[in-house]
């Protein structure tokens, strides 16, 4: 073989080697840069589920919050309904204290009734027995 097939072999192999070369550093940049984009895509998934996390726990302490508050507003109301309650029953009582008779006052009221619901029959029937002796005579 001459030095010129020599020489046409020699290029047509370094061509062939730095081909599969520059080929196999291609498709490693290309595998790199898949891997970039695929990093930075899940870099920014998970930067939006973060985000969307850390929205979820305003939005729930929020809610929290006005839950605590509407529930501290039912106590209150449920200690000024209780206040309420004592302040009528404290009425009531007062009321029933003035206006109602007592028990030994109502017994003592009863016996001078009956005394005289007595004395007033004792009378009537005086009277009708008068009345029947002027008749009769």
């Amino acid at each position: 073989m001459t030095i010129y097939q020599w020489v046409t072999l020699g290029l047509g192999a370094f061509g062939f080697i730095s081909t599969w070369i520059l080929g196999a550093f291609k498709i490693g940049r290309a595998v790199e840069q898949m891997r970039a984009g695929v990093r930075e895509e899940i870099r920014q998934e998970r930067n939006a589920i973060f985000a969307k996390i850390e929205e979820l726990e305003r939005r729930f302490d929020a809610d929290q919050k006005t839950q605590d508050h509407n529930f501290g507003e039912v106590g209150a109301a449920m200690r000024q309904y209780i206040a309420d309650v004592e302040k009528k029953v404290r009425e009531v009582e007062i009321y029933g204290r003035d206006n109602y008779v007592k028990i030994p006052d109502f017994e003592r009221a009863v016996e001078r009734l009956s005394a005289d619901f007595k004395s007033a029959v004792g009378e009537i029937r005086d009277d009708i027995r008068d009345l029947l002796k002027s008749k009769t005579s």
